[in-house]
């Protein structure tokens, strides 16, 4: 490949994510009930088919962004958008969203402090951003570490997945183009030192659907194979 924008358009990496969609979703409905409006919504990361646009009401502004020139289905606002290179605040200056969507992005990126300092920009007091990403402390990576197998999530080659010794655990698969990688509380660390207050955090399914994994993830941040977290910029701190 010539450069990581060309490597993930030849990768797929929206399989396995109806149930972390879903969680989306519920949140996006529950905030939109507290709120009795319409509302602004950005999908950054959208993929091709902009899946959540046909699970959010039809009333409110849905704008989207990928590193695509174009998407296949029509939404109210669509901007090529390559989070590596581009500005997503220079995109939708002089804009707010009431709801971003951030779904499975930041581990692609080079720098997620910058992605997260401009959606910052783009909300105002009462605005959520909910966002997600794999988690490496998942508790099947753990124990594939104890045994001397890479990790879920963790790529090591541009090309293959490698290091998992067995073909059932994705060895030799195509890699999904991840170059971070974060523990709960690494996220959590993040989202703070960016100036985001965490209002709720969801334990999310991962590709799977394992049933210890669904039990999993509503026991343990920690251990779940992925999380939703709901957040706001936090309140500017007063002067004594």
């Amino acid at each position: 490949m010539k450069n990581y924008e060309e490597f993930l358009k030849a990768r797929s990496t929206a399989h396995g994510l109806d149930g972390r969609l879903r969680i989306f979703i519920d949140l996006y409905r529950s905030y939109r009930a507290s709120r009795g409006k319409n509302l602004r919504i950005l999908d950054i990361g959208c993929g091709p088919r902009a899946r959540l646009r046909d699970l959010v009401d039809r009333r409110d502004r849905y704008a989207a962004c990928d590193y695509f020139d174009s998407i296949q289905v029509q939404v109210d606002d669509y901007r090529r958008v390559d989070l590596n290179k581009d500005s997503l605040s220079d995109a939708y200056r002089g804009q707010t969203f009431d709801v971003v969507f951030c779904g499975e992005v930041i581990e692609h990126l080079f720098s997620p402090d910058a992605l997260l300092e401009e959606i910052a920009d783009l909300m105002h007091g009462e605005s959520i951003l909910i966002i997600s990403t794999p988690n490496l402390g998942y508790y099947l990576n753990r124990l594939m570490l104890l045994f001397g197998i890479s990790p879920f999530f963790l790529e090591n080659s541009s090309e293959l997945k490698l290091g998992r010794k067995f073909r059932f655990l994705g060895q030799g698969n195509p890699t999904e183009g991840h170059i971070r990688l974060f523990t709960f509380g690494a996220v959590l660390d993040l989202l703070r030192l960016k100036g985001f207050r965490v209002l709720k955090v969801v334990g999310a399914p991962g590709p799977w659907n394992f049933f210890l994994d669904d039990v999993v993830r509503r026991l343990s941040h920690g251990l779940a194979p992925n999380n939703v977290f709901v957040v706001k910029k936090a309140a500017p701190a007063t002067k004594p």
